[in-house]
């Protein structure tokens, strides 16, 4: 899904609208989408044929709990503010990026790929360790037993994730 920079008049351009997902544009390992992504972007042009674009974009998504390893609904809603730039206003030739060059965002060809903005917006939402609930207990370290759900199975149960690392030291 593109945009056409050209449909941006003076007053600006409004756009709401939903995408059907794409589970492996997630970065998350084992995530998938569990509904549309839907979104609305306000464009305006700027000076230099600069184009802000301020919005939200809304879905859930369904990920892995560090922890207790269990799949848990997770919902993204995410404000953006951003400003794209003409790519002949970046003053390379050549079509790699530069260090200074990545905290800009340039469009080609008056066309501006919503998809990829939308997931980019989405990947940068998801937590770096994801939990399903901060009060989740984890699994046991020894027999594996998810403690959300079942006491400990083992003989003398770990009490403490550290005594495991006592191990190590000595």
């Amino acid at each position: 899904m593109t945009l056409d920079v050209n449909e941006i008049k003076k007053q600006g351009f409004l756009l709401e609208d939903s995408l059907d997902p794409d589970d492996s544009l997630l970065i998350e390992e084992d995530s998938f989408f569990n509904d549309a992504i839907r979104f609305s972007i306000q464009f305006n042009k700027l000076e230099n044929n600069k184009i802000k674009a301020k919005g939200w974009v809304k879905t859930h998504i369904f990920l892995r709990c560090v922890k207790c390893l269990e799949m848990f609904d997770y919902k993204i809603n995410s404000n953006f503010d951003i400003v794209f730039f003409p790519a002949e206003l970046s003053g390379f030739e050549s079509s790699s990026l530069k260090g200074d060059d990545l905290e800009y965002i340039f469009y080609e060809d008056n066309e501006i790929d919503l998809k990829r903005v939308l997931l980019e917006q989405i990947n940068l939402f998801i937590p770096v360790n994801p939990v399903c609930d901060s009060g989740c207990k984890g699994i046991c370290p020894n027999c594996g037993s998810n403690l959300n759900k079942e006491k400990c199975k083992c003989e003398n149960p770990v009490k403490d994730v550290n005594l495991l690392f006592d191990k190590l030291k000595g």
